[in-house]
């Protein structure tokens, strides 16, 4: 676990979904923003379904946040791009409004 890439991660401004499996990854990581979680995995601790998780680990890889090694045909690295973290958390910037109001209900 590194706290270092948790710090990184936590101010982000992304949709939900996507800054879960970020947390995720990042908590998982070691402090060169390596993991190698299971899908199985990621999906337990973040609650969200298969399709959703890869969609994210996509969204995250477009984005350039994380770079995902599948070249060992069974197992998947993931590396979370500190330098690119930045970058993403100088272009976004922290957001005024939460991403979406509570329910009044």
């Amino acid at each position: 676990m590194s706290t270092l890439v948790m710090s990184l991660c936590w101010p982000l401004q992304m949709p939900p979904t996507p800054k879960a499996v970020l947390v995720s990854l990042a908590d998982n990581a070691n402090d060169q923003g390596v993991a190698w979680p299971s899908l199985t995995k990621i999906c337990e601790r973040t609650c969200f379904g298969r399709t959703a998780v890869i969609a994210a680990i996509r969204w995250l890889e477009d984005e350039g946040l994380v770079v995902a090694d599948r070249s060992n045909g069974r197992h998947t690295s993931y590396t979370v791009d500190l330098n690119a973290i930045n970058l993403f958390a100088s272009r976004t910037g922290p957001s005024p409004e939460p991403v979406r109001l509570a329910d009044s209900h």
